[in-house]
């Protein structure tokens, strides 16, 4: 009986010993995976590929290819595209907040508008400027990966958003003095 009640109080204990110390080294080797995947970035690359201040949006992007340059090419194209489809996304949300300030005689609803507003995203490629790029090879591979930084000042985007709207004036007027687009 003696013999029994030891055996069963080694083996409770060696259980508890076991499943106490698996998640420590769990818990270690996530934090390392962690700073691994963090050091493949450069510094300057932040968590979101969008990124907004009062007076610049700034894209990120990266991108593989068996060429350099051309992986480079391809981070900035994708940050592009990327920044153009947050700008869409914004501006549709600013004119639905401004018809519902506005009322529907602003203009904000009407087809013409709304077509021409879907189309300005293309502002973006007439002031984006490339800011940093950077190309590391990727371990194992014959390949590069490259990072990069797309930066758009707002105050030439609504300048030229204002031009590709020029037939819709009133609108776009009203778009910019309403309560919504101080969230541009």
């Amino acid at each position: 009986m003696n013999r029994t009640l030891l055996v069963f109080v080694a083996v409770f204990s060696l259980g508890i010993v076991i499943s106490c110390s698996g998640p420590g080294k769990m818990a270690q080797k996530t934090s390392q995976t962690q700073q691994k995947v963090k050091s493949q970035y450069p510094s300057w690359y932040p968590e979101h590929s969008i990124v907004n201040t009062d007076t610049v949006m700034y894209a990120y992007a990266t991108a593989i290819d068996n060429d350099s340059a051309s992986s480079v090419d391809k981070a900035i194209a994708w940050a592009k595209s990327e920044i153009q489809s947050s700008l869409s996304d914004k501006l549709e949300n600013i004119r639905s907040d401004a018809v519902r300030e506005l009322g529907s005689e602003s203009g904000l609803d009407s087809s013409s508008f709304l077509i021409a507003l879907r189309k300005v995203d293309n502002a973006v490629k007439d002031v984006a400027e490339t800011g940093h790029t950077e190309v590391r090879t990727v371990e194992g591979y014959n390949s590069y990966r490259s990072f990069a930084e797309i930066i758009v000042p707002k105050d030439e985007l609504i300048r030229r958003i204002g031009k590709r709207l020029a037939g819709h004036e009133k609108a776009w007027n009203a778009m910019k003095n309403s309560k919504a687009f101080k969230n541009f």
